[in-house]
């Protein structure tokens, strides 16, 4: 099936060749990949945000602090909002949800945008985008480039088309 993003709102705390081998081929193919940073509060890899080929997200409040729960350090690449977001559930409801798997759906979708606007858009070029237009932070959070910031990375985007 051709996709152009895979969202990947998991962690695992050990490293899976076959997800590894998956994930390259993907990323070879032109397929932005971005996974959530996971929810231990520490600075520890988890997979596959960990693989240098995908994009990692944690997760900050409304104030861009970090989320108490968010994994940080040399795993993300960027930060987005990740507590209290309405979603949807099942049995056709809603509820209020908090951690680093909805964090990561919005880079994801930020990347889909990204692609939409510049079709030959990939991981690299995704990632790029993202991390230049974020909005800074200080290094020491551990949040890599800052909180996505949606506009900024479509403008970019759209300059360098």
């Amino acid at each position: 099936h051709h996709v152009d993003v895979i969202n990947m709102s998991f962690s695992m705390k050990t490293d899976s060749p076959a997800l590894a081998a998956a994930l390259d081929a993907a990323t070879k193919a032109g397929i932005v990949c971005v996974a959530s940073a996971g929810n231990d509060g520490q600075a520890i890899a988890v997979w596959p945000a960990a693989y240098s080929y995908v994009t990692g997200v944690a997760g900050t409040n409304d104030s861009s602090s970090p989320s108490t729960w968010t994994n940080f350090g040399p795993l993300v690449s960027l930060a987005s909002p990740d507590e209290g977001l309405i979603t949807t559930y099942p049995k056709e409801h809603y509820a209020k949800m908090s951690g680093t798997s909805f964090a990561a759906p919005q880079a994801a979708a930020a990347a889909a945008l990204l692609v939409d606007i510049n079709h030959r858009t990939n991981q690299s070029l995704a990632e790029s985008e993202l991390k230049s237009s974020a909005k800074h932070l200080s290094p020491a959070m551990g949040l890599g480039a800052g909180v996505l910031d949606l506009y900024e990375a479509c403008r970019t985007a759209k300059q360098h088309y």
